[in-house]
């Protein structure tokens, strides 16, 4: 078994597809050979019988620290391939024709926050924080910002990204980007009855998807990024930026000693 495979499984149930991450001990860190496995788990969902897909962690403290900044501070080539899977990602959860959910708690920061807002429905638990950190490396987060505007308006998506302040459960439940909240005691168990509910549910999960792909143009969507694209280049190669994110990883090796 590959890495990309022990850390993200595919499992597929009563015509349920889930994707869970599975890199607890690296905070689920999204790495360019996970982002791949995740599109092949999108991309033949319909095929393999699937009629909704839910998006986990098998973390019982998180959801995803974002993608893996260890692979791209290792250079621009590396950054162009792995914001290149990143974009393949969004463009095709942009274009899923299946109704997409989300159980999630504890941290979702960067590409993990991505995820949670193109999701239609997300199951919160009432201790999970939103973060977009990149600001932190004097990066400005475009990406993160396009996808948050799927759900939210253009200056609260600027304003967390300026920010890099962790948004609460509470917060994004009242901004729409959580669709209800679940107490973290009985997040196991609460979350798998709401989404029973939901799934049970999947002929209006179906409409409201059909729905959402008539009101949000896939094709829209996938131009903003494209034509984000170049400044995240430009915005990469600033002085200092990779040297803040080294010193990043500097601490945090300090840290685990």
């Amino acid at each position: 078994m590959t890495d990309a495979a022990r850390h993200v499984l595919v499992q597929d149930q009563d015509g349920v597809r889930s994707i869970v991450l599975n890199r607890a001990a690296k905070a689920n860190a999204l790495t360019a050979a996970m982002l791949q496995r995740i599109i092949r788990a999108f991309q033949s969902a319909t095929a393999d019988g699937a009629q909704a897909i839910v998006l986990r962690s098998a973390s019982k403290t998180l959801f995803s620290a974002g993608a893996d900044i260890q692979e791209f501070s290792e250079g621009a080539a590396q950054l162009d391939k792995h914001g290149g899977w990143l974009r393949k990602l969004m463009g095709e959860m942009a274009c899923c024709p299946l109704p997409m959910l989300a159980a999630a708690r504890g941290r979702a920061a960067g590409a993990g926050a991505i995820l949670l807002s193109m999701v239609d429905i997300l199951i919160a638990a009432d201790d999970l924080t939103l973060v977009c950190p990149e600001i932190a490396f004097n990066m400005y987060p475009f990406i993160v910002q396009a996808a948050l505007e799927t759900k939210i308006s253009a200056g609260r998506a600027r304003q967390l990204c300026f920010s890099a302040s962790p948004l609460s459960a509470a917060s994004a439940l009242e901004l729409g980007l959580a669709t209800e909240l679940v107490a973290r005691d009985r997040f196991d168990e609460v979350s798998a009855e709401r989404l029973a509910y939901y799934l049970s549910r999947r002929d209006a999960l179906q409409m409201a998807r059909k729905g959402r792909l008539l009101m949000e143009s896939p094709k829209d969507f996938m131009n903003k990024l494209e034509a984000l694209e170049p400044l995240m280049h430009e915005n990469f190669g600033k002085p200092g930026v990779q040297d803040s994110m080294k010193a990043y990883f500097q601490r945090l090796g300090a840290k685990a000693k």
